[in-house]
């Protein structure tokens, strides 16, 4: 502004443009406002995004003290249950007991193991991680490490370069720390029986490289960057195949990096992997070593060697029961498996295997009265042993428990609509167990009983099959009406009305029931579907509801058993004085199926030509025949004799039929 005035003064010879004037100084006072509200602006932003940087820094300070906090006061608790372990496992007991207090220790140790790696994490976070250097022999704390996990069977470690003393600067506890989430992650991830891991030592002038080798399942090259994150895991699935926090190398990573060292990874899946540690040698020399301390290291690994499958007797004394329940157990954890079966082992016969394939195959063999499973394990996770049960129909009504640590309402959900049965959370209640166990296996018991009540009455009125099918739930679909090519065969007494009206009622029930018993069995036998009875008649079909391959071979060789033991109850009937015979005529084609009638009585029948066909041969059979039509010979002509009888006029149809009668199955 001052500058315009200046310039309009000297150009105008003292003469000023007052409405430029106030035009530019309205420009300034406007900008100058502009400018004041911005600088406001940016630094009300600014102060709200310092605030609320400081905030969460200050919840992530709180979080980290409280996760220290609980875990001091979980530790004193913990090394007071430790120390009763230790007293006991000093003092001469049995070897049951002595059993146990190892399980004490071993899980108790594992627990406080898992503390430390919590409270590391907060002292990390807190910004105050503190290191106790001093010199001593990194070979000898490699070595003691790795015998923790020598003494299991089945691990095998290499050392390279760690025969003399290697002299180090830095913090033995927390090195051990390192060493130990190594070993441990090369053994989780890698075979049972043939997991072997290379420790290898290399010497620079002022640094050393320690390689930890193994030949395991490896790591997805996709994944190799997020490895040493926190709460990261290889395989990152809700019900993962490993346990584990997957904090273990992100506290590795913390302590390398405190030793101003670094730590890197290369690795294909199915080949192993190599982590690789640089550390600086420091000051150390062969002259100052100190000497370590003891520090006992449990191994804290599930699995003692590859357990084979196996399956508990009842009680002590070692006889199998065969009335009592099978309970099969699937958990990865053997501690698990030996608590379940000191637990279940007095009440129910037990399975017990490490997955869920090793189940699932397991249950195709014995069908177990119920399984009780873990969700997270190797190979097969509970959710995926669940669906195979329900998808197998031989399986699907096996009763299914997930026994899990899974704690969150969403697991639970997701278990039920999977179809389980029940849910129950760890750490249980032994009684709660049991009960659980004996209610469903009780419920399925009971429901089996019904239904082998329903067969039994179902049977009084269906065929056997077709009985299983109603019952099953199947026969919706495969009873409703269509079309389809079947044999029809009809047998009726000869001589029956004569002597129903000559003998007493009882002597003619007695001897429908026997000659419908007699002939009931023999249909059974060859797969028939008894459509109605008629009086002293029956009729019969084959291939429906259940296919029946060379339904009319099987329909012929039926008709023959009829015959043959219709002739031994003649023989019968003849001793009381009862002149009775039987004719079959037996006819095939296709015909339409279905249940027909009305909601309170309903039939399954078979409507069509082939139906009259049959009814009418057997109006013409004499005792002893047996009537087909040409084209059911030429069907049954390769494996049955038959006869012909000549062409029959029947009612019902306008062309003369040509019959034949069958003999006998033909002898080659």
């Amino acid at each position: 502004l001052i500058y315009y005035l200046v310039a309009n003064i000297f150009r105008s010879q003292g003469i000023v443009n007052l409405a430029d004037v106030s035009l530019n100084l309205m420009l300034l006072i406007w900008t100058c406002i502009a400018l004041t509200v911005s600088v406001y602006l940016y630094e009300r932003l600014h102060r709200a995004e310092f605030e609320a940087r400081m905030k969460l820094l200050e919840l992530d300070r709180l979080k980290s003290e409280f996760f220290a906090n609980v875990s001091h006061e979980l530790r004193t608790p913990l090394s007071l249950t430790l120390g009763a372990f230790k007293e006991l496992k000093g003092i001469s007991l049995d070897s049951k007991v002595q059993e146990l207090v190892q399980l004490g220790l071993r899980n108790g140790s594992r627990l406080l193991f898992l503390i430390n790696e919590l409270l590391d994490l907060a002292k990390f976070d807190s910004g105050k991680p503190k290191l106790d250097k001093r010199f001593f022999d990194l070979s000898d704390l490699v070595r003691g490490v790795g015998a923790s996990f020598q003494s299991t069977q089945g691990r095998r470690i290499h050392y390279r370069g760690l025969s003399s003393p290697v002299p180090i600067e830095g913090d033995p506890r927390q090195l051990r720390k390192v060493i130990y989430n190594l070993l441990s992650n090369a053994f989780k991830f890698n075979d049972p029986k043939e997991g072997q891991v290379w420790i290898k030592l290399s010497e620079q002038s002022k640094s050393l490289q320690l390689e930890f080798e193994d030949n395991g399942m490896g790591i997805p090259h996709a994944q190799l960057d997020k490895i040493f994150d926190r709460f990261s895991q290889v395989e990152s699935q809700a019900t993962r195949r490993f346990e584990g926090t997957g904090i273990g190398l992100a506290v590795v990573r913390e302590i390398i990096q405190l030793h101003e060292g670094t730590i890197t990874v290369e690795s294909n899946l199915g080949e192993g992997s190599t982590f690789t540690i640089s550390l600086p040698r420091g000051n150390a020399s062969l002259s100052n070593l100190s000497t370590l301390e003891e520090e006992e290291f449990f191994d804290l690994m599930e699995e003692k060697g590859e357990q084979q499958t196996s399956i508990v007797p009842i009680g002590s004394a070692g006889a199998l029961a065969t009335d009592f329940p099978m309970v099969l157990v699937a958990d990865d954890n053997s501690d698990m498996r030996g608590y379940l079966q000191r637990v279940l082992a007095n009440h129910y016969r037990l399975c017990l295997v490490k997955d869920g394939q090793e189940a699932l195959e397991l249950a195709k063999d014995i069908r177990p009265d119920l399984i009780l499973t873990d969700m997270m394990m190797p190979r097969m996770s509970g959710e995926e042993l669940l669906k195979a049960v329900r998808n197998d129909p031989s399986l699907a009504a096996i009763p299914v428990i997930f026994l899990t640590a899974r704690a969150e309402t969403e697991a639970r959900v997701e278990s039920f609509e999977g179809g389980a049965d029940d849910y129950i959370q760890k750490p249980f209640e032994e009684k709660e167990v049991l009960a659980r166990i004996n209610n469903l296996i009780r419920s399925r018991r009971t429901e089996a009983r019904l239904l082998e009540l329903q067969k039994k009455k179902l049977s009084r009125f269906l065929p056997a099959h077709v009985g299983e099918l109603v019952l099953s739930g199947d026969a919706e679909n495969v009873l409703m009406g269509h079309r389809k090519e079947i044999t029809v065969l009809f047998i009726d007494l000869r001589g029956f009305t004569a002597f129903a009206e000559s003998t007493e009622p009882e002597d003619v029930m007695g001897l429908l029931s026997e000659f419908q018993g007699e002939m009931g069995k023999i249909i059974t036998k060859y797969q028939g579907t008894l459509e109605r009875f008629t009086g002293d008649g029956m009729m019969v079909f084959f291939n429906d509801p259940l296919t029946v391959p060379n339904h009319q071979v099987i329909a012929a060789h039926c008709a023959l058993a009829m015959k043959k033991r219709i002739k031994d109850l003649k023989e019968n009937w003849e001793k009381c004085g009862f002149e009775l015979g039987a004719g079959i005529g037996v006819a095939t084609g296709f015909a339409t199926l279905g249940v027909i009638g009305f909601e309170e009585r309903c039939d399954y029948t078979a409507i069509g030509s082939v139906t009259n066909l049959a009814a009418r041969l057997c109006a013409e059979a004499h005792h002893d025949q047996i009537l087909v039509p040409e084209r059911f010979n030429h069907e049954i002509s390769y494996s049955i004799d038959c006869e012909p009888v000549g062409k029959m006029k029947l009612k019902g149809f306008r062309k003369p039929i040509q019959v034949f009668n069958i003999l006998c199955p033909r002898i080659i």
